[in-house]
């Protein structure tokens, strides 16, 4: 139980941080959506592409391979190594990082004109900068994560969004008042990225410049060995991330080649997929805060317990961290789907057009959160048991059969747009079931899934009926903020009861958390 705990806290920490980062999000991306129009928004998904994309190259494998190896080496009481191993990692890919955003800046208006988008070039130049920050953080955090320190980690975050916030809407704004127009504004946007990811990286240097930068200064032996299995683990877990992350170039590359098709202009294009991007996905993307702080917490905790060949507690890690992703992420993409017009009415008023195309997005989003979740605490598993070579082979299924379906929906008149959600919902679905078979054939065995996910699927239901109930009659007499709010209030108590008459709370889920022995007592958990 100390284990479940001590991942636990971690996974809190992160999920504290991942909604201040989510709802920060929100409002950086509502105002701006406001500001610069379903057009703007369009560019500046377009750098956010190319930054996806070579943050993939650079850093997203670099967190949770350290993460790994930094945990293993201190179950077997080897922490200089560890910090030796950090610290060269993270000058190597700083330095790779530059050249790869030395050549996004002065290629960008080539890029930009090749991809269809030629005004966004100065959206790519700003962007630049941040390829080389983002890469220092992913050093700095993989020390953290294998330590089972979360709370730099989430500060940095934190620290993040609020840069972004501040910095894109100010200098979006200037440039509009400059006379820069919309794509001066979109630009200006991204540079407050940029400036964001240097907050962060400042905070990190200063966080650890009395132990790993120490390291630097003594002279240590050059481990090969160490640095071949950080690199063999590398590069399977920056495949997964990269399969992922070209499938989503591929779906936009997608939808401004293929959407021309069904009679739409190049601007029309440019606003459903930036109505997709800056509304609907914004809001998909929150419940996601909880299913990745599980990921990232529990991989540490599953890592050595597999490396003492502590198997019972491998499947207990893994059943709860799956319980846990069911119960948050099958009763938020339940809201997001009925509640999807209200919700975007509430946050987007000054965009009906841009409402109208992403409320059916929503709606189809919201079918897929249960089975992200799933699908990434799953994969951190088989990372965690140091299989991430399987990981790699089942994302590129899923996005294989998701790239097929949406090359052929996209350009059906009937389907258009909707091909993106659809086709991610089968893509995930690809990944979960693969994933649990490849566990079942690692560790002889495989966490419930099917008889939870309906218990807590009929308790969503229940939940989200009555609390629409409740919408249209408190709706009749108060605003649409009062109206949800009241209604969340309501379905949250509702739903907690549900649990509790449908047995799909259980005392273990309740006990790590803070004062739980105390919660399990009070509701009477067997």
């Amino acid at each position: 139980m100390q284990d479940k705990k001590g991942y636990m806290h971690g996974a809190i920490l992160l999920l504290i941080s991942g909604c201040i980062v989510k709802i920060l999000g929100a409002l950086f991306k509502i105002p701006l959506t406001n500001l610069i129009g379903d057009r703007g928004m369009g560019m500046f998904s377009f750098a956010m592409q190319f930054f996806s994309i070579l943050f993939v190259i650079c850093a997203a494998g670099i967190p949770v391979a350290e993460s790994y190896l930094v945990s293993e080496s201190l179950a077997r009481g080897k922490s200089n190594q560890a910090r030796r191993m950090v610290c060269r990692i993270t000058m190597v890919f700083t330095l790779f990082s530059m050249v790869l955003a030395f050549g996004l800046a002065i290629g960008s208006d080539r890029l930009s004109v090749l991809f269809g988008e030629p005004e966004a070039g100065l959206c790519l130049t700003a962007i630049a900068p941040a390829v080389v920050l983002v890469t220092m953080e992913a050093g700095l955090r993989g020390w953290y994560q294998g330590t089972g320190n979360m709370e730099p980690t989430s500060v940095s975050q934190v620290l993040e969004a609020v840069g972004k916030l501040l910095f894109g809407l100010l200098f979006a704004r200037r440039a509009l008042e400059f006379g820069w127009g919309i794509s001066g504004a979109a630009a200006g946007a991204v540079l407050g990225v940029t400036i964001g990811e240097l907050i962060a990286v400042l905070y990190l240097v200063w966080s650890v410049r009395h132990s790993i930068i120490a390291t630097l200064f003594h002279r240590e032996p050059w481990v090969p060995k160490t640095f071949s299995r950080f690199f063999s683990y590398l590069f399977p877990v920056t495949l997964g991330a990269a399969v992922m992350t070209v499938s989503g170039f591929l779906d936009m590359a997608l939808l401004y080649r293929r959407l021309p098709l069904t009679g739409l202009s190049t601007a029309e294009v440019t606003a459903q997929y930036g109505a997709y991007t800056g509304m609907a996905l914004t809001l998909y993307h929150l419940p996601q805060a909880f299913s990745g702080a599980v990921s990232v917490s529990i991989l540490p905790a599953i890592a050595s317990a597999w490396t003492k060949n502590q198997q019972a507690a491998c499947r207990r890690l893994a059943a709860s961290a799956v319980r846990l992703t069911l119960l948050v992420c099958i009763p938020c993409g339940a809201v997001l789907s009925v509640f999807a017009e209200p919700l975007l009415m509430l946050l987007f008023s000054s965009q009906p057009s841009g409402i109208a195309a992403a409320c059916p997005l929503l709606v189809c989003l919201g079918f897929c959160e249960a089975v992200v979740g799933l699908s990434s605490v799953t994969t951190a598993v088989l990372q965690s048991i140091g299989r991430p070579d399987i990981t790699v082979s089942t994302t590129a299924a899923g996005c294989a059969v998701k790239f097929a379906v949406s090359y052929y929906w996209t350009a059906q008149p009937e389907i258009g747009i909707l091909a993106a959600p659809m086709s991610t919902l089968i893509c995930f679905g690809v990944i979960l079931l693969l994933n649990l078979l490849a566990i079942y054939t690692k560790m002889k065995w495989v966490p419930a899934v099917i008889r939870p996910a309906l218990r807590i699927s009929l308790a969503a239901c229940m939940m989200c009926a009555s609390g629409m109930h409740v919408f249209r009659i408190v709706m009749q007499n108060n605003s649409l903020l009062i109206s949800l709010v009241l209604s969340a209030v309501w379905m949250v108590f509702l739903y907690l009861l549900a649990l509790l008459l449908l047995h799909a709370l259980h005392r273990e889920d309740v006990l790590m958390l803070p004062g739980g022995e105390r919660l399990a007592l009070l509701l009477r958990l067997p």
